[in-house]
């Protein structure tokens, strides 16, 4: 595709990540947004930026009905762009060609975005690229993961989302536990790739970026102040990193990507060097740069239609974001009590430093007040419910590894099939 839509009819792949809800932010009013999702209780749907929720399967159980869905979608509705907010960017990027006939879609080549899904297939790119990361060892059975002697350190499946496939552990005990849990929830069986990395020094720190056809259009960086559920930012400050804008620039070439992706680092302040920890081949929580002057979503949405985007000046740096009520979750999933949730609440709701929300913005959506006053109430009753919550909402929109797997395995006579509806 290759023209200019001025009041564009977007569909989100999906509605329940906070990284869609900060998506609708980035996109002008005028434009008419529908969301995927298969929960009828997913947070997109209560914003007065969404035009309707469009029930489909759920990725994660049934990827090939997913793909299948979308095809249909955009080959009948007539939309200008599929954004892809979370982890179905992997499954648009298998069909990409067939779906870019249809709709304006900014993501990179099945090959390159298959580098960098995996953690252990990343930690591969990234030596291959001399681009630095904290002391890493790839592993695939238990005899491995407890021979391990460096303590403490990062243990890492190779498919995760929301940090819920990442825990930190502090002898060979809590190793143990980790592995036990992480094979209870399927997430990691012996013979898969695991990935045991040792903390970095230094401030934890990301970088969002959006390329076209591997040239850099827009970054921002952002020092993590606060972390939520499994070290998630909580509260971000935006920055410039000037080493890290110039190896992100570099990342994105050696790729040729295009669309949008994020890194996630340490960085040592006085030596002004970062070791990278993680790539999401994605959008991202995007509202960050937002505020700071840089909107990723509005130049994904350009390059999805085929316009050439400029390159954007950097981020303004000092501007504050917080997470609002989903630091309540975090703090809930760590055993906080009533008590300590009200605390908390009342210092969100008192706070006057000028750290913007990123979630619930009542000023100009006055539907965001709905999730983030039925989780606020949810956890007051039940602080113990936040582990299913978090869970739940994640299945929503998460890519496992057999999800993914099923993706790359997939039948011939199933491509055929999902290339025939996008004839």
């Amino acid at each position: 595709m290759n023209r200019t839509v001025e009041n564009p009819r977007i569909l989100l792949s999906e509605g329940s990540s906070n990284s869609a809800r900060q998506t609708l932010y980035g996109l002008p009013r005028n434009y008419s947004v529908d969301i995927l999702d298969p929960s009828m209780w997913c947070q997109c749907r209560f914003s007065t930026r969404v035009s309707r929720r469009i029930a489909c399967p759920q990725i994660a159980k049934d990827p090939i009905g997913y793909i299948r869905f979308v095809a249909d979608r955009v080959r009948q509705d007539g939309y200008d762009v599929l954004f892809p907010t979370h982890e179905q960017v992997y499954a648009f990027s298998r069909f990409r060609d067939q779906l870019q006939k249809h709709v304006g879609l900014a993501v990179p080549d099945f090959n390159a975005i298959q580098r960098v899904q995996s953690k252990a297939e990343f930690a591969t790119l990234m030596n291959e690229l001399t681009l630095p990361t904290p002391v890493s060892r790839i592993v695939e059975t238990k005899s491995e993961l407890f021979a391990h002697e460096n303590f403490p350190c990062f243990v890492k499946v190779a498919h995760s989302t929301a940090s819920l496939g990442v825990e930190r552990v502090g002898d060979l005990t809590e190793l143990r536990d980790t592995v036990e849990r992480f094979e209870h929830a399927g997430v990691w069986k012996e013979g898969l790739p695991i990935v045991i990395q040792q903390p970095a020094p230094g401030r934890q720190a990301e970088v969002s970026a959006v390329f076209q056809d591997g040239r850099l259009v827009g970054a921002a960086c952002a020092d993590v102040l606060a972390t939520g559920i499994g070290g998630g930012p909580a509260l971000r400050r935006t920055a410039i990193h000037a080493p890290v804008l110039e190896h992100v620039q570099r990342f994105g070439s050696a790729l040729n990507w295009h669309g949008p992706l994020s890194l996630e680092y340490f960085y040592e302040a006085e030596t002004q060097q970062p070791f990278y920890i993680e790539c999401n081949p994605r959008i991202g929580e995007s509202f960050n740069a937002l505020v700071g002057g840089v909107n990723l979503c509005e130049a994904t949405v350009r390059i999805s239609v085929g316009e050439h985007v400029n390159r954007m000046p950097d981020v303004q740096p000092g501007v504050l974001s917080h997470n609002g009520f989903i630091v309540m979750i975090a703090d809930a999933y760590n055993g906080a009590s009533r008590t300590q949730l009200v605390k908390k609440l009342l210092h969100h709701w008192t706070r006057r430093d000028g750290c913007e929300s990123e979630m619930t913005r009542p000023s100009e959506d006055l539907l965001s007040l709905v999730p983030a006053t039925a989780v606020i109430l949810l956890l007051l009753a039940n602080p113990r419910s936040a582990r299913d919550l978090a869970k739940g909402t994640v299945d929503n929109y998460s890519l496992p590894h057999s999800a993914a797997k099923i993706i790359d395995d997939m039948p011939q006579e199933t491509i055929e099939e999902i290339h025939s509806i996008l004839s």
